[in-house]
């Protein structure tokens, strides 16, 4: 029985087991006992065989097996597989420096460049240590501390807040301040000669 467009076939001609080559010497691939040029979403062509195979489970496109050659991502019984920017891989996270967006389904996106991790927006920062020279404050990681803030050291690039009546210090303590706070109900002072602020000055 002369096969149409199989290399081997079944029953009738166009029943394929096997494929080949098309008439202008593209491999053909064995999809559902029919021979294609192209494979459809969810399997990849596979030369060795000639088949097209299924992509694994997480892939919606893919150029091979396993999650590291996917190039689209797909929900697996509700949960959804992000594709992480810049690589052929999907998993159920998104790594550090991405995150993953309502708007953007099976799609990680990154986060601000001061953001080593971040949540739901790309400026909402979740790692309490930032990129170098910005420091975290309140889920934002910022060029520099606010008043009545410090930050703690280059390491840890942490604001930390100052003792109560600093406006600016350099350290946790009543007596790390550089400027004092005059718009709390009470008013502090800096002592002269000091790096302390007192609700009154010294006497002199």
């Amino acid at each position: 029985m002369l096969c149409s467009g199989c290399l081997t076939c079944s029953g009738s001609a166009k029943n394929c087991l096997s494929c080949g080559f098309s008439a202008y010497g593209f491999h053909l691939y064995l999809y559902n006992n029919t021979c294609l040029l192209n494979c459809p979403n969810g399997f990849w062509a596979n030369s060795v065989g000639n088949t097209c195979d299924s992509c694994t489970q997480g892939c919606l496109t893919c150029t091979g097996a396993g999650l590291t050659n996917c190039l689209t991502c797909d929900n697996v019984t509700g949960t959804p597989y992000l594709k992480e920017i810049g690589a052929t891989v999907c998993g159920t996270t998104c790594p550090d420096r991405q995150f993953i967006s309502a708007s953007y389904p099976n799609e990680c996106q990154p986060c601000a460049s001061n953001c080593i991790t971040c949540s739901v927006t790309a400026d909402n920062c979740t790692n309490t240590n930032c990129s170098v020279n910005f420091y975290y404050l309140n889920n934002s990681c910022l060029s520099q501390c606010p008043s009545t803030y410090y930050y703690s050291d280059s390491s840890l690039r942490q604001c930390q807040p100052c003792a109560t009546g600093c406006l600016r210090c350099f350290g946790p303590s009543a007596s790390e301040c550089t400027e004092c706070d005059l718009v709390l109900t009470t008013q502090y002072y800096l002592q002269i000669g000091l790096t302390t602020c007192l609700p009154s000055c010294n006497p002199g």
